[in-house]
């Protein structure tokens, strides 16, 4: 805090603290509901509402959560956990999908 913008706002990180909205949330919402694939970096899906974006997906679509931690996958069809840093995977589910596109 006292960090301040040349305006005069006071200076914050662009992130959103828990119980703020998530910026264009509807919107994010309505495009997942077209999504072939879906990949999400860097959360458990504890946190509400962006957590529930994974299960807007359409069924077929290939859903992938990046994340170190242990993430429940049992409740969504086709979601694969790759467990580690995103550093390390995401690389390899680049690769990966490179490599699925270039077989069909």
């Amino acid at each position: 805090l006292g960090d301040r913008a040349p305006d005069g706002g006071q200076l914050r990180p662009h992130v959103v603290w828990f119980g703020e909205p998530v910026p264009l949330m509807t919107d994010a919402e309505e495009i997942v509901k077209t999504a072939d694939i879906f990949v999400v970096i860097g959360t458990s899906l504890n946190v509400y509402p962006a957590a529930n974006l994974v299960y807007l997906c359409p069924p077929k679509a290939r859903k992938f959560i990046i994340d170190p931690s242990h993430v429940p996958t049992s409740k969504n069809e086709n979601l694969i956990h790759m467990r580690g840093k995103a550093t390390e995977k995401v690389p390899d589910l680049v690769k990966m999908l490179l490599e699925q596109d270039s077989n069909n």
